[in-house]
């Protein structure tokens, strides 16, 4: 139990690298995380401050990082014997991306947990992992954003694993478990950019607009009195 304890943690500190932090100031001097936020700026802005080529060396870097925890530190602390208990493995992968999102050198701030999230999942189910990541990088470059392929993609792990684990490989059915925790997780760090398009507006939100409103009726009234 002791050596599992170990490899649990291993795995949290492997998350909580902050690497994409590092590169930004070094190169910039710039940090990732919005200022009175715990979150990373949007990829968009990520990938203006880091440059294009720098911002996907990031995000490959982010990805071994679940790809790490899940293959070789297994095999070194554990051995081949934890794949016959998924839960270690599972709960190994899910403690990679808690460190991601919430890092102890970052002040228990950090990343969305997308990167490390397909690192692990390439690892146990690369099929339906590598077509998810194909059809995000699509949906990416056909939008223009990275926002709806990183969603799509989420939302379609679950999906494509459920159809791989049923026709292809029925003995990684316990691995369903991580995918659905993972895909949750993910879909839950980018809330607020699903509830954009889902068309559904915070009370911050619409507030200021509603204040907008309500100043620009009173303008035009004002306009309309000095008229008459």
């Amino acid at each position: 139990m002791t050596i599992i304890l170990q490899y649990f943690v291993a795995c949290f500190l492997i998350g909580s690298l902050p690497l994409g932090e590092i590169v930004a100031r070094l190169k910039t001097g710039k940090s990732l995380i919005v200022p009175g936020s715990r979150d990373t700026r949007p990829p968009g802005e990520v990938f203006e401050i880091l440059g294009i080529p720098t911002g996907v060396i990031v995000c490959i870097l982010d990805a071994l990082k679940g790809f790490l925890a899940v293959y070789p530190v297994t095999i070194k602390l554990i051995g081949p014997e934890a794949y016959s208990q998924w839960w270690v493995v599972g709960i190994g992968s899910v403690l990679t991306v808690i460190g991601h999102c919430n890092s102890p050198f970052l002040g228990f701030k950090g990343g969305r947990g997308l990167a490390p999230t397909f690192g692990v999942m390439v690892t146990l189910l690369y099929v339906p992992a590598l077509l998810s990541l194909f059809l995000g990088l699509f949906l990416a470059f056909w939008g223009l954003s990275s926002k709806p392929g990183a969603l799509s993609a989420a939302g379609a792990m679950p999906l494509l694993s459920i159809a791989w684990v049923f026709l292809y490989r029925p003995q990684d059915l316990d691995y369903l478990y991580i995918v659905a925790f993972m895909s949750t997780w993910t879909m839950w760090e980018h809330r607020s950019e699903l509830k954009n398009y889902l068309g559904i507006k915070s009370a911050k939100a619409t507030a200021p607009e509603q204040t907008a409103e309500a100043a620009s009726e009173t303008g035009k009234s004002e306009q309309n009195g000095d008229a008459t």
